[in-house]
């Protein structure tokens, strides 16, 4: 049945759905059994998933959900009981809550209760045939579940569904040794897209040696999906069964029961005992593989978030401190610390996971977790990353990029990582299956290493991407001002006040700058606007202080050393000229290796009032035709990728960071372009929020993290990767030879 049919026969626009909800609706006014059922199921959502009703924008959200629930359930049963007539099983644990003590609401005798008011009709067999349940696949189950529960809800739940392509190919990632006797388990199960793949792989590798009943028999113990929505379980059972169509035809079956469980993977909210065939079970696997809800720590309830903090004492999973302790930051999913959970809990030794999760993760602050890759005390090697860029596998609604993560527990982790790049070729993308991804997407092979090689948690960027980042530099790399007399030019507040302040300037020293921010400054006299100038007479005429205060260390300033200095009057200096007072400057200091960069314009002093601030002789700096400019350019020099870079570049001299070093860098003049303008923005960001914590000493600014900026600077990461991608960083053509990531 096409997409179409179904959802005119179920979707949320359908008579049946209409008939069904409207009966429900009114059970729930007058029915005790219906709204008691209503209140257990909504304490046992908000208790698992925190408070999901809060932000959908939907008229009545508990009962909506609550309603649209239990019709999934009741169309869902329809099609069970329509491949048991027509295959001949019966399945034993058809509710969700069966196997498992998390929910006693029998959602089976709420809605054929529902079902048995006048005017619902919705059996499936009368638009069935056996046909299309042997040709179904998962995105026949996906047009059925996006057709009922609202896209609102869904989100709000934390569900992105996955497309069976990219399941496939995570699934395909961990490199399973031994489909047949491998044991997998999905935690987080959604709809069954991961159990199905599985599935699937497994009768692969058996067909042909094992009889029909055996394939079902090794499937039903080695395949096993859990998930805290009884919708989900539900769509997983049926999912199941559909995988598994092809071989109970012809096995001799009477009765089929499946490992799927309604209860909390993470045994936070629900840690019950699970039964299967009559016993306990306490599943363990060999592969994890799933798609981890994303759901912000922000959502959780307080209990929720308390039982989090208890896991912590054993794995580590909350790296910050004081005020920032929590999972991640407020509104971090919780989809990694879920994932480090899952592999501690079920994962055996030895064993592989895939999980699809955001690919910030790998610039971000909240995957810093991820970053460390150990688990406890278990030592993980992340083993491969297929990274979707751009692309939107969950749908154009859905802005959160994605990727696969493989790894291997109780391993070694090596860099680089293995890594494909995948991007649309003529700007299709099509993930219904595998196959249909390498048609319509390109692949580009290459390898993930962290900016810093001695620091495995900094941000992970592209092997080839950082030799993206050097080019052609079209700004000139200026240095800043040297005058060779500290005790004469630095003036101090007594000093200043027997003096005119015209030439007194703020002034900054290698101390002063810290990553799009200046940490206070100093007062410098700067008698001249240009070196060499001759304004002796001036100084004389208009500012006979400043000159007094010149002459009377006039032997010390003639007895500099430097010849730079021997030409111009006998208080000449050197580094000066038009580009000092440029109006917007990016600032480094070329001195050790602190690739701190940072735009310097005016400062607020309380003796000088509002005046240019200018760079000392141990800075280098560009001066800039803009504040946008200047800015773009900070963003650029600030990010990881540039960070690397300048990394492998730069010698291991005490001007480490020289204008050569700079210069080797790809730094464009700024064109006025949606990602540039970005860029610039995000570094105005991060300028505002520096000050904000700069009222302490400079140690303890630099031991501390700043979720605001880290939050940003993971932003400024993801757009520089993305320029250097498509080429939008060097021509207005947008045409880069750097192979795609």
């Amino acid at each position: 049945m096409s997409d179409r049919g179904i959802l005119e026969r179920w979707g949320r626009e359908s008579a049946s759905y209409d008939a069904f909800t409207s009966v429900a609706l009114d059970l729930l006014e007058t029915d005790e059994r219906v709204r008691a059922a209503r209140a257990e199921w909504e304490e046992f959502v908000t208790t698992s998933h925190g408070d999901v009703f809060e932000d959908v924008d939907v008229a009545n959200p508990r009962d909506e959900l609550f309603v649209d629930a239990l019709y999934y359930d009741f169309v869902v049963d329809q099609f069970v009981e329509f491949a048991e007539r027509e295959f001949g099983f019966t399945l034993v644990n058809p509710e969700p809550s069966a196997n498992s003590d998390a929910l006693s609401v029998s959602f089976r005798e709420l809605h054929r209760r529902v079902a048995e008011a006048d005017g619902v009709t919705a059996a499936p067999s009368d638009a069935l045939t056996r046909e299309d349940l042997r040709n179904a696949d998962t995105d026949f189950l996906r047009t059925l579940y996006e057709g009922v529960v609202s896209r609102e809800i869904r989100l709000a739940l934390g569900e992105y569904y996955t497309p069976r392509g990219v399941a496939e190919l995570a699934v395909d990632a961990i490199d399973a040794d031994d489909f047949e006797t491998a044991t997998f388990l999905d935690p987080g199960c959604g709809s069954g897209v991961f159990p199905a793949v599985c599935i699937d792989r497994k009768i692969a590798a058996m067909r042909g040696d094992r009889a029909p009943a055996e394939i079902v028999e090794s499937v039903t113990d080695s395949v096993v999906g859990i998930d805290l929505n009884p919708v989900a379980v539900k769509s997983t059972k049926l999912n199941y069964l559909l995988s598994l169509l092809p071989v109970l035809e012809d096995a001799d079956v009477d009765a089929v029961e499946l490992p799927v469980f309604l209860t909390d993977a993470l045994g936070l909210s629900h840690d019950g005992d699970l039964s299967f065939a009559g016993e306990t079970f306490e599943p363990t696997a060999d592969y994890l593989v799933g798609n981890p809800p994303w759901i912000p720590w922000g959502r959780l309830s307080e209990d929720v978030k308390d039982r989090w903090r208890a896991t912590d004492a054993d794995l580590d999973l909350l790296p910050h401190d004081g005020a920032d302790s929590r999972l991640g930051y407020a509104n971090d999913d919780v989809s990694i610390p879920y994932v480090w959970v899952c592999i501690h809990r079920y994962l055996t030794e030895g064993g592989g996971a895939s999980f699809v999760m955001k690919r910030d993760i790998m610039t971000g602050p909240a995957g810093k977790l991820l970053r460390t890759l150990t688990v406890g005390d278990r030592p993980l090697a992340l083993e491969r990353v297929h990274d979707f860029n751009r692309l939107r596998p969950f749908g154009e609604q859905v802005g959160a990029n994605a990727a696969i993560y493989a790894f291997r527990a109780d391993a070694d982790h090596s860099f680089p990582i293995d890594a494909t790049s995948w991007t649309a070729g003529d700007g299709r993308a099509d993930f219904a299956t595998v196959e249909a991804i390498r048609e319509t997407l390109t692949a580009a092979r290459t390898g993930v290493v962290p900016v810093d090689d001695e620091d495995t948690t900094s941000a992970w960027i592209r092997e080839d991407a950082e030799r993206g980042a050097l080019g052609e530099c079209a700004h000139d790399v200026r240095h800043g001002v040297k005058d060779d007399a500290q005790d004469v030019f630095s003036i101090s507040r007594e000093e200043l006040a027997e003096m005119e302040s015209a030439f007194v300037y703020p002034y900054i020293k290698s101390k002063h700058v810290v990553k799009y921010g200046l940490f206070g400054h100093e007062l410098r006299l700067v008698p001249m606007r240009k070196a060499n100038e001759d304004n002796e007479g001036e100084l004389k005429s208009q500012y006979p202080k400043t000159y007094d205060y010149l002459q009377s260390h006039r032997e010390a300033l003639e007895d500099r050393a430097s010849s730079w200095l021997q030409k111009g009057p006998f208080y000449n200096v050197f580094g000066l000229g038009d580009y000092t007072w440029s109006e917007y400057k990016v600032v480094w200091c070329r001195l050790g290796f602190k690739p701190h960069f940072a735009v310097v314009s005016t400062v607020e002093d309380d003796d000088l009032g509002e005046k240019l601030v200018v760079p000392g002789d141990h800075y280098m700096f560009v001066a800039a035709g803009s504040e946008r400019e200047a800015h773009f350019l900070c963003a650029l020099l600030n990010s990881a990728i540039y960070q690397r870079s300048l990394k492998n570049v730069a010698s291991e001299g005490k001007a480490s960071l020289s204008k050569t070093v700079v210069s080797k860098l790809e730094l464009p003049k700024y064109r006025e372009t949606e990602a540039s303008r970005r860029l610039a923005d995000l570094s105005m960001r991060a300028h505002e929020i520096v000050p904000e914590y700069t009222d302490t000493s400079k140690r303890a600014y630099n031991e501390r993290t700043i979720p605001e900026l880290a939050t940003v600077q993971a932003e400024i990461d993801r757009t520089v990767e993305e320029m250097l991608t498509d080429g939008t960083l060097f021509s207005d053509s947008g045409q880069s030879t750097l192979s795609t990531f």
